[in-house]
């Protein structure tokens, strides 16, 4: 066990090297490669790589002084360790000096802190660092002390990101307009400001695929217009407290009554693809195939009709232009601590839901569960990369088999209320019987699934809460 007594100070960036150099300095370079597995306020667990060795390091405190505990691990732990770790992995070039008697290192970080640069100095006790001067050739390189800056310590930057970054939301907003891009949100951006270029892109696509169906009326590209159109409700209502509740609501209703237009033929369609597979069901993929045209014509009328979707414009005026809507008590945090939060609450309530379920359970309890699930899977489309925490790429993964598990059981319900309002007939009576057992196997199946897959999501849960603690 050791005490870290040091003074950190940020770079304007990496000329320091060459002028140090020059100056016929020598230096140790290492080549650092660290992660995290546990962040709080007072503790951190970190591994690190760097010269062919594998070091676990504990820290205990903050500021100026903590108390430190290190020994190396072998490679194997490393890895596993790994595959556990929060926050983005952290590379950078070490330049490792004496200066004074005081050892001495300047970080150069790369990836995704890329232009980030750090001097630091290490002192045998408080009160040389305290009083510790900077040699005056140092003045032209150091932007600032960020010693007691927390922004700067290496577990806020791996799961906050550099601080210095600046956005320039018109700029984005132009991007999005001229291009389909992939958004990743750095975890530091205003949650006001993400907001608003997430619900941009996907106003984009609802307005891309609007058009796109009324061209050629594919049913993929109307289904891609129903998934962003519950998208854009979804996370309005997931993350109500950035905006401002009457506005949120009146827009969530007006998003779920475009999304409901084009529920039916949704229906329609699945049955008859699973119809597809059947045996003896002429007579009601008729009926169905008509109905479904008769809905299709329906949407097309709807969709034609601009005083349907005209709202859309009034959207985008509030996403373009800065408004009252985004006055909600957490407009003005960053995006890690918001999207953490509200994932994690999401985690929590639906890990008591699921586990509440059993034999006896309406199916009406698995569809609420099931819209849960679809909520969760949105926000963590977007925010997985901002959010990153260990293995979870494969509970992404876990969480869409569990939906649509969810889903093809509602599925299912939605087609015995189809064939309820056709005239009865055996060959009706005999699919409802087979959708029946069906339903039973599901329910089942989701039960028996349920138990490991609600022990992932604790340990998912569990991790989240790192980035608001």
């Amino acid at each position: 066990m050791g005490l870290e007594i040091e003074r950190k100070f940020l770079l304007h960036n990496a000329e320091i090297i060459s002028f140090l150099e020059k100056e016929g300095l020598k230096f140790k370079h290492l080549e650092i490669l660290q992660f995290y597995i546990k962040i709080t306020k007072n503790e951190e667990i970190r591994y690190r790589s760097e010269d062919g060795k594998f070091i676990k390091t504990i820290k205990i405190g903050k500021g100026l002084i903590r108390e430190e505990n290190e020994c190396e691990c072998d490679k194997k732990e490393f890895k596993e360790a790994l595959k556990n770790r929060i926050g983005t992995l952290i590379q950078k070039d070490r330049y490792l000096f004496k200066l004074n008697n005081n050892s001495c290192n300047i970080d150069i970080f790369n990836a995704e802190l890329n232009g980030l640069c750090t001097f630091e100095v290490e002192f045998k006790d408080e009160q040389t660092a305290v009083f510790y001067k900077l040699p005056e050739f140092f003045s032209n390189f150091i932007h600032s002390d960020v010693t007691c800056d927390a922004r700067y310590k290496n577990k806020n930057l791996a799961i906050c990101g550099d601080p210095n970054v600046n956005f320039s939301i018109n700029n984005i907003f132009n991007v999005l307009e001229n291009s389909d891009v992939e958004l990743k949100f750095p975890p530091n951006m205003d949650s006001k400001e993400a907001f608003r270029v997430l619900f941009f892109k996907i106003l984009n696509n609802i307005k891309k695929y609007k058009d796109e169906y009324l061209l050629i009326f594919d049913e993929e590209v109307l289904h891609q217009f129903r998934v962003n159109l519950r998208k854009n409700r979804s996370l309005l209502r997931m993350f109500s407290d950035i905006f401002d509740q009457k506005t949120t609501e009146i827009f969530s209703d007006k998003f779920k009554i475009l999304a409901n237009s084009t529920n039916l033929k949704r229906d329609f369609d699945v049955f008859l693809d699973f119809l597809s597979s059947q045996k003896n069901v002429d007579e009601i993929v008729y009926f169905i195939s008509k109905a479904n045209e008769k809905e299709s014509e329906e949407i097309k009328k709807f969709l034609s009709d601009v005083k349907n979707y005209e709202f859309l414009d009034d959207w985008e005026l509030f996403l373009k232009e800065e408004s009252d809507f985004y006055n909600g008590p957490k407009a003005k945090l960053d995006l890690k601590t918001v999207a953490s939060y509200h994932i994690r609450r999401e985690l929590v309530a639906f890990e008591r839901k699921i586990m509440a379920l059993n034999e006896k359970s309406a199916n009406e309890k698995f569809h609420k569960i099931r819209i849960e699930l679809k909520r969760l899977r949105y926000a963590m489309e977007y925010f997985s990369n901002t959010l990153y925490v260990g293995n979870f790429k494969k509970y992404e993964s876990r969480l869409k088999f569990m939906q649509e598990l969810f889903g093809s059981l509602q599925d299912r319900d939605i087609w015995l209320e189809i064939l309820d309002k056709m005239p009865p007939s055996q060959r009706v009576k005999k699919l409802q019987s087979k959708i029946y057992k069906q339903i039973y196997k599901l329910r089942e199946e989701i039960l028996q699934k349920r138990v490991k897959f609600v022990e992932k999501t604790c340990k998912i849960s569990r991790k989240l809460k790192y980035y608001y603690i």
